[in-house]
């Protein structure tokens, strides 16, 4: 006896499914991925270039090798991150199960906080008591890169994490696109997919997963701040 399948019902001609592409073929799927938890500098006094690039913590790779088993079943077209080594040994431990190389791109590092001030400096020595306990405050309800000073504008950091990003979409049409970074990097990408010019909406957890699904003028959130992967001993900002 032969057993037949019952046809497919058709879409109706407003299907709630097309505009988010439930199904589609030919979607792009870019996955955003913070970096795992960097080694903090044990000094009692802050001078920023200690925060610039730190490697890895102990906790952090085990982070990087959780969430490169959280995607080694699927499939990855290509890999990116950032040039700083706490996103680049992230993305190593991801590319692993897929023979991957991640491939480095600088427009991808995180904002660059105090940049214009030397590397052995503390910004807080620099200005007005009174003023950084003001941008403290402010920065607590207000999220914004702007009120860090000496640093990157918040404005140019969004322009390149934007273009990083968009580029790599345009180039890579139809592929998923694994992109790990930093939480600024991911906000920026996001806040333009949501219609928002915050610059920091969320803190993304330690290799946190977010996906992305664009089809020319498309774009949809999958998910955000996806860390399943990471249980309880593992779950850190």
């Amino acid at each position: 006896m032969t057993v037949v399948s019952p046809p497919a019902s058709p879409e109706p001609p407003f299907s709630v499914r097309d505009p988010f592409l439930i199904g589609s073929r030919t979607a792009t799927r870019i996955t955003l991925i913070r970096h795992g938890q960097q080694q903090y500098p044990v000094s009692d006094v802050f001078t920023h270039g200690d925060w610039v690039d730190p490697h890895l913590s102990d906790i952090g790779r085990k982070q990087a090798a959780a969430v490169s088993g959280a995607l080694a079943d699927e499939r990855i077209d290509v890999l990116f991150s950032s040039t700083l080594s706490r996103a680049f040994d992230t993305a190593v431990a991801i590319g692993k199960p897929h023979g991957l190389v991640p491939v480095r791109m600088h427009e991808l590092r995180e904002i660059e906080s105090y940049r214009d001030i030397g590397a052995d400096e503390n910004p807080a020595d620099l200005i007005p008591e009174s003023e950084w306990i003001e941008r403290q405050r402010r920065f607590r309800l207000e999220r914004r890169w702007d009120l860090m000073p000496f640093g990157e504008p918040a404005a140019e950091f969004r322009a390149r994490s934007l273009a990083a990003v968009n580029g790599l979409a345009d180039a890579y049409r139809g592929n998923h696109i694994v992109i790990v970074a930093h939480g600024g990097v991911i906000n920026a990408y996001l806040s333009e997919v949501l219609g928002t010019d915050e610059d920091l909406f969320f803190l993304p957890t330690h290799t946190a997963i977010s996906r992305v699904a664009l089809d020319h003028e498309i774009r949809v959130i999958r998910s955000i701040n996806e860390h399943q992967h990471l249980g309880v001993d593992l779950l850190t900002y």
